[in-house]
């Protein structure tokens, strides 16, 4: 074994594929964790299991070339970003939260996934019919009964570009990742709805399992990221091409509550009226003080988190999968802050 007891050098082996020491130290490896245990040959092996596993590495090659890391999955990744946004190739990151995610899913998440139709309309109609009208609750709760989880991830390593939105398949399976962390709802909704909209249109498949989504609403160029947006304002508004208010505002609460009439109408929340008029306008400033009105103790997060723990069993966890999974969910403490 060329690297036993060096910690360091697999540390240094991981930067050049974007994991950086603070991110192995804080996430991967266990609060009990101390540079301490690689001194004996039992607590580096222990070390270097728990990092493969939480990375989805084989240990075998962790052991024996660290330099040339293989993953238990090599997947095709569809990045949807901004022209000026780059996500280097050697970061493993992505692939890792695939290979961790559908594993951990498969031991805690025991409902069946129930194919959604191909109409976003027909799904909009279903939820409203069964919960009043299309709100982040209500599609939360529609989509976990379907059989498509929709967790919360707030740790990245600091080299990559945090993605808004993720989807990805897992044996047929669509599950939805957020990481962005807006207390207002219909931000939220409006990420969770474009996901909703690249699994009807069937932009993922198990041989393309991944789309990583930042910055989704700026590509006008990319056809999927246009049909998945068409799909979002249909299942959201229940028309093509909405303009529910015409003209401009200088009171956010005089937007507020014009949205809070229409909203009523058209069974949707009322923050989904306030963005489909700064997405107009340009007048996302104003927009967002009037979410602010609308639900001034907005938590959007912790709705997310809140039904990730009524429908997953963690009693089904190892304790260390446990901690990786409050871990890099945020679910362990309160360590993201989230924005307004």
């Amino acid at each position: 074994m060329s690297n036993e007891f060096n910690i360091n050098k697999i540390f240094e082996a991981f930067k050049k594929y974007g994991i950086d020491k603070t991110f192995i130290n804080e996430i991967l490896l266990p609060d009990w964790w101390t540079p301490e245990v690689t001194n004996t040959k039992a607590g580096y092996l222990q070390t270097i299991s728990i990092l493969a596993k939480n990375l989805g590495i084989h240990i075998e090659n962790l052991l024996t070339d660290p330099e040339n890391i293989s993953l238990k999955k090599t997947l095709p990744i569809k990045y949807k970003t901004a022209k000026n946004v780059h996500i280097d190739s050697k970061n493993i990151w992505v692939q890792s939260l695939y290979i961790r995610i559908s594993e951990l899913i498969e031991k805690t998440f025991s409902f069946q996934y129930k194919e959604l139709p191909e109409d976003s309309l027909e799904i909009r109609n279903e939820i409203i019919e069964k919960y009043g009208k299309i709100n982040l609750e209500n599609v939360l709760e529609f989509l976990w009964t379907a059989g498509i989880p929709v967790l919360f991830i707030s740790e990245f390593p600091r080299g990559i570009h945090k993605m808004d939105g993720m989807v990805i398949n897992f044996k047929g399976r669509p599950i939805i990742l957020v990481s962005q962390n807006r207390k207002q709802s219909a931000w939220v909704l409006f990420i969770i709805s474009h996901e909703i909209g690249h699994i009807i249109k069937k932009h993922i498949s198990e041989s393309e399992p991944i789309i990583y989504d930042t910055e989704f609403e700026q590509l006008d160029d990319d056809a999927e990221e246009v049909g998945a947006n068409q799909e979002a304002l249909r299942f959201l508004t229940g028309q093509d091409d909405p303009n529910f208010i015409d003209g401009t505002f200088d009171s956010s609460y005089r937007l507020a509550n014009l949205a809070r009439k229409i909203s009523s109408s058209v069974n949707v929340d009322a923050g989904t009226i306030v963005l489909n008029y700064a997405y107009a306008t340009k007048n996302y400033s104003l927009a967002q003080q009037a979410l602010k009105v609308l639900d001034p103790k907005a938590d959007a997060v912790n709705l997310v988190k809140s039904k990730m723990k009524n429908y997953l069993n963690f009693d089904s966890l190892s304790e260390e999968n446990f901690e990786f999974f409050t871990k890099i969910t945020a679910m362990a403490d309160n360590r993201i802050e989230t924005i307004s």
